[in-house]
């Protein structure tokens, strides 16, 4: 139960789901991503390292390189599912408060 917890929070801010969609699409050295995502250096590893520490991505060492990449594709399922039940949630609002 921990680690679907764990996994859970580690999905609950935008940065870090926005790093695992950039990472299925193709492996990735930080730097890279640092000049992706505008946001500081520091806050990036930090989310970096929520990911890692939840076992969402891996890092690798390729010389002075650490490269990134996705530990499990199926993580980016469940962020579309849990898209689709969000809009889902927001379309029953509207509805309801549309009568």
């Amino acid at each position: 139960m921990r680690d679907i917890i764990v996994i859970f929070k580690a999905l609950s801010c935008k940065w870090r789901i926005k790093l695992l969609e950039e990472l299925s699409k193709e492996v990735r050295c930080s730097c890279e991503l640092e000049e992706l995502f505008p946001i500081d250096k520091t806050t990036l590893s930090r989310h970096i390292k929520i990911l890692v520490d939840a076992g969402l991505i891996k890092e690798t060492r390729n010389g002075t390189r650490k490269e990134l990449s996705i530990s499990d594709k199926r993580i980016i399922d469940v962020i579309k599912l849990a898209s689709e039940i969000s809009k889902d949630i927001e379309r029953k609002t509207l509805t309801k408060l549309q009568k």
